[in-house]
């Protein structure tokens, strides 16, 4: 329910701001590094809270963007300040409401001369923004040279929202990229979420940066990012945002310690399932390649036909010679779902070359020692689906080079083995 009318021009007279702090975990360090400070306003009347968007809602209206975005910020960072004695290295992550930069407003030094007098470290503070609220690049980019060269880390708040211009990334060369809730909620259950997601990873550390996945809820979201290499995590799954006299580190090392134990469970289960299932493949490609080495090319099409019955699990199956073009059908197993568009994603044909699939060129040109190679996932552009190729060099009755092509869903690749 939205607040009841309140007078912003008594808040900010007051400074009626309640300040609250969350915990941040670097999975690295297994420990709390630092502490997200969250302002919200303290209605005139009732007492009660003001949610931060309705706050600086009203201060747009009456145009005092700028004077509350710098009380919330004294206000947390004066709570911080016991925090940081308290507890020596902790990170503080200060919101810094962007928009007010297309007022002209850096260069006035507010925020350092904030920041020192309150005898704290600008190392110790990373700023969030959220890019996309300032119009000016520029100025954007000032402002953040500025605050770097005092030594403040920059951090991209939302990223992955739909508002997120990705295309900034790369200009601000932020130290922290926050990815946003939406992208968290249920993400291990939400195949495209896990790709965006770790697309973001792989983005965040080729640039230097830290990805930090905020509003964890449950068990399974956090286990998931763990897994996809997230670096700083933050939710109400560890904490729910506390008062500075309310802080409770030990509640939070406890859920921190038992999530990382179920996580480790959970890493050996899969990497035992997935070597079982790596090695039963293994098998499986290889009584098909002893097949195909007793026959000749005009062979190969019925008895891959034959053969692919045998293994429920194969998309597909096609051989290539030794040039790398495709010397049989595309013949397929038991596929679950046609393909998602016939003119992307089809089968290749009889001649296709697939010189350039990693699964030709390691096993002809990379100089491996062994006859066989496993690609790394990638999506099938005969079924839309994310597969692995199992690929064997062979020769054939005429004594001719070919290479076994073996397409698996990925799916499989984690399946737990039938009893």
């Amino acid at each position: 329910m939205p607040s009841p009318e309140f007078d912003l021009s008594q808040i900010l007279a007051g400074e009626s701001i309640a300040v609250h702090f969350q915990p941040i975990i670097s999975v690295r360090k297994k420990a709390i590094v630092g502490y997200e400070g969250l302002a919200r306003g303290i209605h005139p009347g009732n007492g009660g809270f003001i949610p931060p968007p309705e706050l600086f809602y009203e201060a747009a209206e009456k145009g005092l963007t700028l004077e509350l975005d710098r009380l919330c910020r004294k206000k947390v960072m004066e709570y911080f300040r016991g925090i940081a004695g308290e507890r020596p290295g902790r990170l503080l992550s200060l919101n810094f409401e962007a928009s007010v930069i297309d007022q002209g407003v850096v260069g006035s030094g507010n925020l350092i001369h904030q920041t020192t007098s309150l005898g704290l470290n600008p190392a110790s503070i990373a700023l969030e923004i959220i890019e996309s609220n300032v119009r000016d690049v520029g100025e954007l980019q000032k402002f953040i040279r500025t605050y770097r060269d005092y030594g403040f880390l920059i951090a991209l708040d939302d990223v992955g929202a739909g508002h997120s211009n990705l295309n900034r990334i790369p200009l601000l060369k932020p130290d922290i990229l926050k990815i946003d809730r939406y992208l968290v909620q249920g993400i291990q259950d939400d195949f495209h979420k896990q790709e965006v997601f770790k697309s973001l990873v792989g983005l965040a550390h080729k640039i230097g940066a830290l990805i930090l996945a905020e509003g964890i809820e449950t068990e399974a979201e956090g286990l998931y990012l763990l897994e996809a290499g997230v670096d700083l995590a933050q939710g109400y799954y560890f904490s729910k945002p506390q008062s500075y006299d309310q802080i409770d580190d030990d509640s939070v090392n406890e859920r921190m310690e038992e999530l990382f134990r179920k996580f480790k469970e959970m890493v050996l289960q899969k990497l035992n399932i997935k070597r079982f299932n790596l090695r039963k493949y293994e098998l499986m490609t290889r009584e098909i390649q002893i097949e195909l080495s007793k026959i000749t090319q005009d062979h190969f099409d019925l008895k891959l036909a034959e053969m692919v019955h045998y293994f429920p699990v194969v998309e597909c199956l096609y051989v290539l010679d030794e040039k790398g073009f495709q010397v049989s059908e595309t013949v397929f197993g038991k596929i679950e779902a046609p393909p998602k568009n016939h003119l992307i994603f089809r089968p290749a044909q009889k001649g296709t070359d697939h010189t350039m699939k990693d699964y030709f060129y390691m096993l002809i040109d990379g100089g491996l020692k062994k006859p066989t190679y496993i690609s790394e996932p990638y999506l099938s552009l005969t079924t839309g689906n994310s597969c692995v190729t199992f690929a064997r060099a062979f020769k054939d009755a005429q004594d001719k080079l070919r290479i076994l092509c073996v397409d698996i869903n990925i799916q499989y690749l984690q399946q737990i083995p039938s009893a």
